[in-house]
């Protein structure tokens, strides 16, 4: 049980970060919050989807979409604070 209970925690507290990081409180700054929020189940979803794969003895394929996850996540989440970083200077 602190298993699920410390994957249900990870999840939430990824969303958590991602609301904290947007200080806007704009209509596009709430939109953008809910876009990572949405963002990060999907990269959950690959990444789980990536471990299926090495489960089932598929090693390539899984390496290849878990650094696709990985890199596309990254850019995702770092791009709002780019244009930040950018606004700021």
């Amino acid at each position: 049980m602190p298993t699920i209970l410390t994957g249900i925690w990870v999840a939430n507290k990824s969303i958590i970060v991602s609301a904290a990081e947007i200080n806007d409180s704009t209509g596009l700054g709430r939109l953008i919050s809910e876009i990572l929020g949405i963002a990060d189940y999907i990269a959950w979803g690959g990444l789980i989807f990536a471990g299926a794969s090495w489960m089932f003895n598929n090693r390539t394929v899984a390496i290849e979409r878990g650094i696709g996850v990985t890199a596309g996540y990254l850019i995702i989440r770092k791009s709002w604070a780019y244009i930040q970083f950018l606004k700021g200077i």
